[in-house]
């Protein structure tokens, strides 16, 4: 029997979760909607980020403080993933370039990942200043491992998912950033904290 190549059924898998996540599981108030859209309006991708916070809202009645909670929690997730891909990749790397890109990208995994842990804490404590300093140096991050992968063609193969990967934590990041942004410049504006507490803080 034939064996279907790891990389093959990986493609499958993310192209499968892709679809998966553009299902919102909430819809958003109006009044949460346009939260939303004053962040996702300034990202290179506005459709991943609006479904990303779609598909992650524990309540259709979110302020800013709980958007703010879901792009920590999925880039914590999405940096965890991506560190292990890329780790399965390098156990299987021979060519001594891939060897180098990819050791760079675990590293980069693994910083970022424990950046936003701390980020977490930080916001848990209402510490948004502090949250956005662990934040902030993590695009360029993102960017070295990339910069690695510029020859990858599209398709099913493992550098092209890895380059997909790392497209969505750059986005996960920036919205990290902007709504960090808007937390500690209008930490008293009506719009940012007239909504209901979606999160036990």
């Amino acid at each position: 029997m034939t064996s279907v190549p790891t990389y093959t059924l990986l493609f499958s898998s993310l192209v499968i979760s892709l679809f998966l996540f553009t299902v919102p599981a909430s819809s958003a108030d109006p009044q949460t909607q346009e939260l939303i859209d004053k962040i996702c309006r300034q990202m290179e991708d506005y459709g991943f980020c609006n479904q990303t916070f779609s598909a992650n809202l524990k309540s259709p009645l979110t302020d800013l403080v709980g958007l703010t909670q879901i792009t920590i929690e999925i880039t914590i997730q999405n940096a965890s993933n991506d560190f292990v891909y890329a780790k399965s990749i390098l156990d299987k790397a021979t060519d001594p370039d891939m060897i180098k890109v990819l050791t760079e990208c675990v590293k980069d995994y693994q910083a970022i990942r424990g950046s936003f842990i701390k980020a977490m804490k930080l916001f848990m404590l209402r510490d948004y200043k502090g949250m956005l300093n662990y934040e902030l140096p993590n695009s360029k991050s993102v960017a070295l491992c990339q910069e690695g992968f510029s020859s990858a063609k599209p398709g099913p193969n493992p550098y092209f998912i890895l380059i997909e990967r790392n497209r969505q934590l750059r986005i996960l990041i920036a919205m990290s950033v902007v709504a960090g942004h808007y937390l500690v410049s209008c930490s008293h504006c009506f719009w940012c904290f007239s909504l209901s507490y979606a999160y036990d803080m």
